[in-house]
């Protein structure tokens, strides 16, 4: 199935979600007074306003991978799969053409060793065990540039926008994303938001101007001395205070 990359949009068309997919994780909708947004999946019910994050694919896949094989020219990577996580195959190698693999439309990178500093884009992958072989198909146009060795270590990645979750500073499971402009029921694909004026949840009192950042529970707010867990989503366009919904002008991605 393939998808458009990017799509046109107006006001309103932000609040439409679906539980069937729709475009591809990631696709990109741009409004003419430049509000941006991402289509996405969601992995639990996300309330409007809170700032969301993408999550981490298995601990097992991220990175570290052996490379069993990848030519230079080739059109497919062969590496094995971590000793933990099984991985759902998609439709070209199930038969079943409505299945879409675990890491279709994502990334596998080379994070080390000969071949290192190279990324692909995934358009399909078998199914793998615990351990066995995964046969990633690279996206059309995709080869490898430089040969990879067994020596070569690989990571996985999803599409970003698959599962996301509400920001949570005590477990970040990766990078701030966007705010929904309506509620989200988990198992919904949507329009996250990320950049141009938002009503964000405040944690603290923002100020006029400034700029916000992620803090805990979804909400935005002040920058604090250590900044290790929090990132800038936006600046200041109309200020309130603890649990109320500021107006952010957001720039996460545009």
């Amino acid at each position: 199935m393939a998808f458009p990359t990017a799509v046109s949009g107006s006001a309103g068309y932000d609040k439409t979600t679906s539980t069937t997919q729709k475009h591809r994780l990631g696709t990109k909708m741009e409004y003419n007074d430049g509000r941006v947004f991402y289509y996405s999946y969601a992995a639990e019910a996300i309330t409007a306003g809170k700032v969301t994050m993408g999550s981490q694919s298995a601990t097992d896949h991220d990175t570290g991978l052996a490379v069993v094989s990848g030519a230079a020219g080739a059109t497919q990577i062969v590496v094995t799969n971590g000793g933990s996580t099984a991985v759902t195959g998609s439709g070209k190698y199930t038969g079943d053409f409505a299945t879409r693999g675990d890491y279709v439309d994502g990334y596998v990178f080379i994070n080390d060793v000969t071949g290192e500093g190279q990324i692909f884009q995934i358009a399909d992958h078998s199914s793998a065990a615990t351990g066995a072989a995964l046969t990633i198909d690279l996206a059309d146009n995709e080869t490898v540039q430089t040969a990879l060795t067994t020596s070569s270590k690989a990571g996985l990645h999803k599409p970003v926008g698959h599962s996301v979750e509400v920001w949570d500073a005590s477990d970040i499971d990766g990078p701030a994303l966007g705010v929904p402009t309506h509620d989200i029921a988990s198992g919904e694909y949507f329009w996250n938001q990320s950049a141009g004026p938002a009503a964000v949840l405040s944690a603290g009192t923002l100020v006029l101007g400034n700029e916000a950042f992620s803090s805990t529970d979804g909400a935005a707010g002040p920058s604090a001395s250590d900044n290790s867990a929090e990132c800038k989503i936006g600046t200041v366009l109309a200020a309130e205070g603890a649990g109320n919904y500021s107006l952010v002008n957001l720039q996460i991605k545009y």
